[in-house]
């Protein structure tokens, strides 16, 4: 007997007795592949939006506030996020910038949100109700693995900035963060040439613990050294990626582009 193998059904295409599938906004998300949906098949992918839903926000929007009542965390899709913390006189340390596939909003304190979170760019996120998603990681160890992974990531990555914040001097540190955001900016497919880096002077600054004149300062070394070049209030060309790596003293194997919360 011959047998024939029913057609294979393709997503958002109806064929004659089969019923049409429904194509996911995962599906067009970069992160689809990172950090907490890695482990997910589609099903399981429509519970976990179930437990939110998209949100959006303009430029310098605050997503949450340290001290909020945390009600849900956010997944990147589009743009870029600053975390940080304040002190009660205004200044503020940001201490890491998110990209498309990570994760931002999860560490709480007592029930509130650790952190700030605040939208360098236009920016696009799944919300998910935290409460929600705990019970139902605890149903899929996978997933649980994953947020495990992620939290590990972070870990990594807070060690990584104290010893940039702790021991490089000021150019080092603004290029050891200019090869940082190249390397994540590619690998998550944001900008091109030149390097746009979203953030002001002051924005660097506060994540590299420098001062803004400090900040145009090294600019200009790491520029009349032939290492970078300038374009417009935040454009960068790397010119020398091997030695702007070494005078930023980054590893072979730089953490800062895995994905984190």
């Amino acid at each position: 007997m011959n047998f024939t193998a029913p057609p294979r059904q393709l997503r958002g295409i109806a064929l004659p007795g089969l019923k049409p599938l429904t194509s996911l906004p995962c599906d067009r998300c970069v992160g689809r592949s990172l950090n907490l949906c890695k482990p997910l098949e589609d099903a399981r992918l429509r519970r976990l939006l179930a437990l939110g839903g998209m949100r959006h926000w303009k430029r310098h929007e605050s997503l949450f506030r340290a001290g909020d009542p945390m009600t849900s965390f956010f997944k990147i899709r589009k743009g870029i996020v600053a975390v940080s913390r304040a002190l009660d006189d205004g200044r503020r340390q940001i201490v890491a910038v998110r990209a498309p596939g990570d994760c931002v909003g999860y560490l709480d304190s007592n029930g509130t949100y650790a952190f700030e979170g605040e939208a360098l760019t236009d920016v696009e996120a799944c919300a998910f109700d935290r409460r929600g998603f705990d019970a139902f990681a605890a149903d899929h160890p996978d997933l649980a693995a994953a947020v495990t992974e992620a939290l590990s990531s972070a870990l990594k990555q807070t060690g990584q900035a104290m010893l940039v914040l702790g021991q490089l001097k000021s150019t080092e540190r603004v290029a050891h963060f200019l090869c940082e955001i190249d390397m994540l900016y590619r690998q998550r497919h944001i900008g091109g040439t030149p390097l746009v880096l979203h953030m002001s002077r002051g924005e660097i600054g506060d994540y590299l613990g420098l001062t803004i004149e400090t900040v145009s300062r090294s600019m200009g070394k790491l520029k009349k050294r032939g290492l970078i070049g300038l374009v417009g209030a935040d454009g960068v060309v790397v010119l020398e990626d091997a030695k702007l790596r070494e005078v930023g003293k980054v590893a072979a194997d730089p953490v800062s582009s895995d994905v984190a919360f």
